[in-house]
């Protein structure tokens, strides 16, 4: 018999039948910090865990220490543009005119690679993520991907920076 898992946000507990409520199931069940969540409420969590991780494209924070390297790591995106992407971007081209399907077709990337990024930071214990560089890449077949590395480490606040001393 299947374990049952109850999601730490809602309380909706898990199917111990696979195929009876698959939006229940225990496959679909995350386990993120130390708690289970189901696939709704997971999601929520993850866009908070993400939006806690800083990030920057420099070797240190202001107004804070890195207490550890947690190490270099990269993650990878890529999306498919699709025939009518392409088509609309052609007439774009021919126009001489911006592509705006390409444009948010990149930024969508983006998004999708630093929230990949920063979750990972956060499984590794790091709080932020240094150093980071952000490539653009196409790929045959219509394919375009987004690329981010970045230093994971653990950062505390430093209490002597003259700018957070004058804030008490």
């Amino acid at each position: 018999m299947a374990e049952k898992l109850i999601c730490a946000v809602c309380g909706i507990e898990s199917s111990n039948k696979l195929f009876s409520s698959m939006a229940t199931s225990t496959l679909f069940f995350e386990r993120l910090r130390n708690a289970d969540y189901c696939p709704k409420c997971a999601v929520q969590v993850k866009l908070s865990i993400a939006n806690s991780i800083i990030t920057t494209t420099t070797n240190s924070i202001s107004g804070y220490i890195i207490e550890s390297y947690l190490g270099v790591e990269s993650v990878e995106v890529v999306l498919g543009t699709g025939v009518i992407s392409e088509s609309i971007s052609e007439v774009s081209d021919f126009f001489g005119t911006r592509s705006t399907v390409f444009e948010t077709k990149l930024q969508q990337a983006k998004k999708i690679a630093l929230n990949k990024i920063k979750l990972l930071a956060d499984s590794l214990g790091g709080n932020a993520i240094v150093g980071m560089d952000i490539d653009y890449t196409e790929f045959t077949g219509n394919r375009i991907g987004v690329i981010i590395n970045g230093t994971v480490v653990k950062v505390i606040k430093d209490y002597n920076d003259e700018r957070i001393l004058h804030t008490f």
